[in-house]
């Protein structure tokens, strides 16, 4: 079947200011782009522009549109700002086929409008933790009738794990679905030819390390129990986030000789920086479906997380560890065992693993046979 036009409408996505939001959005892009031709439009708040619009657009191995809009003291102004941004940029994209919205809320207002007025069916993909029902029933009365009326609205939702899917249809029960994970770049992150044998067990943790979420507290108050126990290891942590809470523990306990903070790293570095490790640790207190998880199989690398979001689904019995969220005995005993050298999977059972759920062949394929489905009748 010939190329579609897919146009990819984001509420997240990387901006001038915020340049790592929805950088898996993002890629869910270039991966579609695989197989179709895809626009991808976003609006973005910068207050430091003197006109209200400012339209950027990127072209490279798809089109980026991305509006900047001046925000307003007046919170609700920002609503119809936002929207005049993205209809601002829809007169730049040609024609389409159909809308993919990346997050249902607050692009979706404009999916709606393209379906009322220009009749453009939309299909949702979905990442936000905010459907679970302890967070959902915290959003203001509007929108939640707003993002209801979305999911009604769009042919079919795209969860990226079963998990989240259960919480969406909690929302609004009568959609079709179809879990459709993360991606993950396997030409780059991949297996080293001559794979590196630490002498010191070394454990990894990468993401945003907002305590909150990732629990980055609770992974320092393990690795200095093992550490008081008498275990040599190290423990680097970092990405996009700062060094304070690390810094201030290695102070306090000091476990600087074996605890390490690393500053943010450009997206294709992360895979030679996996292959330096042994084992990866996610203690985070909520998750959907984590790139890294994927990304870590991909490198060889058995994975620590928490049963939260759709881990479990992604995660094999022998390639690491699933245990409860904020249990620190039960990270302490993982991590132990790590350090007891447990038999795991192969790397190459794990790489291949990742080859066969997350490379962008398969999730391009995915996404192509639910878009085949919803145009055949049109």
């Amino acid at each position: 079947m010939k190329r579609k036009h897919i146009l990819f409408l984001a509420s997240w996505y990387p901006s001038k200011n915020f340049p790592f939001s929805g950088d898996f959005v993002q890629r869910h892009a270039k991966t579609v782009s695989k197989l179709n031709d895809v626009t991808v439009l976003h609006a973005a708040r910068n207050d430091n522009q003197k006109r209200n619009y400012e339209v950027e657009i990127n072209e490279d191995s798809i089109k980026e549109i991305i509006v900047y809009y001046k925000g307003s003291f007046f919170q609700p102004f920002n609503f119809f700002k936002r929207l005049i941004a993205l209809n601002e940029g829809y007169k730049q994209v040609p024609e389409i086929d159909l809308v993919h919205l990346n997050v249902t809320y607050p692009a979706g207002i404009f999916a709606l409008f393209l379906k009322k007025f220009k009749h453009k069916k939309y299909v949702i993909t979905e990442h936000w933790t905010g459907f679970r029902k302890e967070q959902f029933k915290k959003i203001n009365f509007v929108e939640r009738l707003l993002i209801k009326l979305i999911l009604k609205n769009s042919e079919i939702i795209l969860p990226v794990s079963k998990d989240l899917g259960k919480s969406m249809l909690q929302v609004y029960p009568k959609k079709k679905m179809k879990v459709i994970p993360n991606v993950v770049n396997t030409e780059i992150f991949n297996l080293n030819e001559n794979p590196i044998q630490n002498s010191t067990k070394k454990f990894l943790h990468l993401s945003s390390l907002k305590d909150k979420h990732k629990n980055v507290s609770g992974m320092l108050n393990v690795a200095k129990q093992l550490l008081d126990k008498g275990f040599q290891f190290e423990f680097h942590l970092g990405g996009t986030g700062n060094s304070e809470l690390i810094d201030h523990f290695n102070l306090e306990n000091n476990t600087g000789n074996s605890i390490f903070y690393f500053p943010s790293i450009p997206y294709e570095k992360v895979p030679e920086k996996m292959r330096e490790f042994d084992c990866f640790v996610l203690f985070s207190n909520y998750e959907n479906q984590p790139c890294v998880q994927g990304e870590s199989f991909a490198c060889g690398l058995p994975f620590i997380g928490t049963d939260v979001g759709g881990i479990k689904e992604f995660l094999p019995d022998d390639f690491g560890f699933l245990i409860e969220k904020g249990n620190e005995e039960e990270l302490y005993e993982a991590m132990k065992k790590v350090l007891e050298n447990y038999p795991f999977a192969s790397k190459n059972e794990m790489n291949q693993y990742a080859v066969n759920h997350f490379s962008t062949q398969k999730i391009s394929e995915k996404f192509n046979v639910v878009y085949n489905q919803i145009l055949k009748n049109d």
